[in-house]
């Protein structure tokens, strides 16, 4: 008898157990694909007509770039803020910003680091702030930036000061040609374990938002009747106190 009670009692823990993890995994569901809905709208005002590319590109980065479709459509929308401070648009702007974006799991492939990690280091150099990147080999020095710009075309002598649009096309070109070697690594080593191991996690963060893209018209009803419920039960009751 103590023996078939502790054997229930087991049997009870596990399925509390596991109700309590599918609660909370479909919370955090919900919460994904409420996020990507939000980023994507996001994507939709930054790129305009250039969106649906850029979209269409973000399905395939969990095997691409061993990146989620969240992951890679935020880091593309924050390049693409330096890219239109540059005066890039359209299909302009989507290269600039995808290709950081490819750019970006190479050098973590490369350098044994994390997609997130090199994201960061690129938009801090693209912010001006050279140091992140030098971890991955890029120096971005003042004079390096001017001939660099001088080489572009964008400026007629190495005398003149770079604009905050010149610095993001001079660091731009300066950061591919210092990365040569790493360029293209994620694709040459994904049979890896590491790289399958971003893979599989990628993959199983978009599956997470698609179980919660199924779930969430439920709970926007179900927010929607709870709010309708409090205004219609809080006034009386505030009026009473």
């Amino acid at each position: 008898q103590g023996v078939f009670q502790g054997i229930g009692q087991g049997i009870v823990g596990l399925a509390a157990d596991a109700l309590r993890g599918s609660v909370a995994y479909m919370k955090d569901a919900i919460a994904a694909a409420s996020d990507i809905g939000e980023t994507t709208s996001k994507i939709n005002v930054i790129f305009g007509d250039a969106a649906d590319g850029v979209l269409k590109w973000a399905e395939t980065a969990d095997t691409a770039l061993g990146q989620s479709k969240q992951q890679a459509l935020d880091a593309a929308a924050t390049f693409a803020t330096f890219g239109k401070s540059a005066g890039l648009r359209g299909d302009d702007l989507n290269k600039f910003s995808t290709d950081f974006v490819g750019l970006a799991s190479d050098l973590a492939s490369f350098n044994n680091t994390t997609p997130e990690q090199a994201i960061e280091a690129i938009g801090a150099a693209l912010r001006g702030e050279s140091e992140p990147l030098r971890a991955y080999g890029v120096l971005l020095d003042d004079a390096s930036m001017r001939q660099k710009a001088l080489e572009l075309g964008l400026i007629k002598t190495t005398k003149e000061a770079l604009t905050p649009q010149q610095k993001v096309l001079a660091a731009q070109a300066l950061i591919y040609q210092q990365t040569s070697d790493a360029q293209g690594d994620f694709e040459r080593t994904s049979g890896g374990l590491a790289n399958q191991q971003r893979v599989l996690d990628a993959q199983m963060t978009n599956l997470k938002a698609t179980v919660g893209t199924a779930l969430l018209p439920v709970m926007l009803t179900f927010t929607g009747t709870l709010n309708e419920l409090a205004q219609m039960v809080l006034p009386p009751l505030a009026a009473l106190l």
